[in-house]
């Protein structure tokens, strides 16, 4: 009787062992489904958020039926505002510099919580909360200067633009709007609306002039969407030219 005791005892023994021992392994098991499944959620998250993001680049969160353009000496805040009071659901800033924004940004004092890039009148650049959606318009010809400076209005506006379409001649001695809309310039123009694109969660506008047939304008347009516009204004004339005849 005393043998079989005992070795009822020890089976006892052995089988508690065992089920501490499974019941251990589906602990274990159990906290790596759960990390694997916290892993799993920010990946997922990650993904949701990249895919809000690119959703807002394309259908914008704004109303845009009464567009107020760009018109040099004539779009500042003040006009804007009372453009709005009288329906205008969307307003664009006048054609900035995005080199002379980041130079003229970079003087700020930071230390002096008063001066904001929506307030210390960069390049006549101002606005205030009501001025709102608002475009910040902006010439380039260097990726890294556009995407600065894109960066640096986002806070304070709905979407960047590119001038692609002035035809003054300041624009054809600085060499960017309509200048730089020939084949010789299409790589520069894609890099500039790929690096405003990549550098903002805002959308990415381009205004274009007409090129030489429609063929070619509507493989600008592809171009530009592939390179991260969001939407393209087209002006309804040719690309500016001082070679004229006539």
């Amino acid at each position: 009787h005393n043998q079989l005791g005992r070795d009822a005892d020890k089976k006892q023994r052995t089988r508690k062992k065992k089920e501490k021992k499974e019941k251990k392994h589906k602990t274990l098991k159990s906290d790596g489904d759960d990390d694997h499944m916290l892993e799993q959620r920010k990946q997922d998250g990650a993904s949701e958020k990249k895919t809000q993001q690119s959703n807002l680049k394309r259908y914008f969160p704004f109303e845009y039926q009464h567009i107020v353009a760009p018109m040099v000496g004539a779009s500042e805040l003040a006009f804007r505002l009372l453009c709005r009071k009288y329906g205008a659901t969307l307003a664009y800033t006048p054609m900035m510099s995005s080199t002379q924004f980041v130079h003229e940004a970079s003087a700020l004092d930071k230390s002096d919580p008063n001066q904001t890039i929506a307030n210390s009148n960069i390049c006549e650049f101002q606005t205030i909360p009501q001025d709102r959606p608002l475009v910040a318009h902006f010439s380039a010809n260097n990726p890294q200067h556009f995407a600065q400076a894109a960066k640096l209005v986002e806070p304070v506006c709905d979407a960047i633009d590119l001038n692609l379409g002035c035809p003054q001649r300041t624009a054809y001695l600085g060499h960017f709007g309509s200048y730089l809309l020939g084949d010789e310039d299409r790589q520069l123009v894609l890099d500039i609306v790929k690096a405003g694109s990549q550098s903002v969660t805002i959308p990415i506008f381009v205004k274009i002039r007409l090129l030489d047939t429609v063929e070619e304008t509507i493989k600008l347009c592809h171009q530009l969407r592939d390179a991260g516009a969001s939407l393209i204004a087209i002006h309804g004339r040719y690309r500016a030219s001082w070679e004229r005849t006539g």
